[in-house]
């Protein structure tokens, strides 16, 4: 029988965010193509149970661990159980964040703090604590930042939420002209619509908003997080091995004229 390729075989990888949705997946689809992961999320047991869950699978190389993204010494610790643990770090997957939808006007500034907490220092965080690793090393690396195509295109009631993510988009390109010279590639995904917790959260507020999204694709559905993971996937393969600095949307058309 024909074994199917694994397309991160031996590679260590830390997800943020990977208890449920988008992050889940991709640490999902990292263990089925060969790589350990380090399953970390702020939701702790939920995160252990995702890691279990791996394991359950026949990919005996998941890890869950506690952590606040926005927290330096958190992050630290991250990085230092994945290296202690499997001896390095290849992969980041910054997919950590939160939304929380207001108009301008009626922000609270504790809302626009917190995104800008959990989805910009998060990142920078994140990014800055393996990159150092990935420079000791000295095998290069690769980072992948989860944005959102809103960071392109204006939604109503995400000012923080696009600002944040548009944030990221900047921080990827010059994370990659900087640490190009290491080998290290820094890419972001940009997701359009996406069926996690995240987004029903805001379409069981607002009846007509699930269809209204789906017909916005030209594929005629929303992205299901494995679609996000798929694009994760090929980032942090060879098969992307002279791709750094770039955005790729993933929407399904929904975003085709960013």
């Amino acid at each position: 029988m024909v074994q199917p390729m694994q397309l991160l075989e031996s590679q260590v990888a830390l997800i943020t965010g990977a208890a449920r949705g988008i992050g889940r997946a991709i640490a999902e689809t990292f263990a089925a193509h060969g790589a350990h992961v380090v399953v970390t999320d702020i939701l702790e047991d939920e995160a252990q149970a995702v890691a279990a869950a791996i394991m359950a699978k026949d990919h005996p190389h998941a890890i869950a661990q506690h952590l606040d993204v926005s927290e330096p010494e958190d992050v630290q610790r991250a990085v230092m159980t994945a290296v202690t643990t499997f001896g390095k770090l290849d992969i980041l997957v910054n997919n950590a964040g939160v939304l929380r939808p207001h108009l301008i006007v009626d922000m609270p500034l504790g809302d626009w703090e917190l995104t800008f907490r959990v989805n910009v220092r998060g990142t920078f965080l994140c990014s800055q604590a393996a990159a150092r690793q990935m420079i000791r090393q000295g095998k290069g690396g690769c980072i992948i930042n989860i944005a959102s195509a809103c960071a392109k295109k204006a939604d109503r009631e995400l000012g923080a939420y696009a600002a944040s993510k548009a944030a990221i988009l900047g921080l990827t390109r010059v994370m990659a002209l900087e640490l190009g010279e290491y080998g290290i590639r820094v890419n972001a995904i940009l997701p359009g619509a996406t069926d996690t917790q995240m987004l029903r959260d805001v379409t069981d507020a607002i009846p007509g908003m699930l269809d209204a999204l789906r017909a916005k694709s030209a594929l005629g559905r929303i992205a299901t997080p494995q679609d996000q993971a798929n694009a994760a996937l090929f980032l942090a393969s060879h098969l992307a091995a002279h791709i750094t600095g770039e955005a790729l949307v993933v929407s399904g058309g929904e975003f085709m004229d960013t």
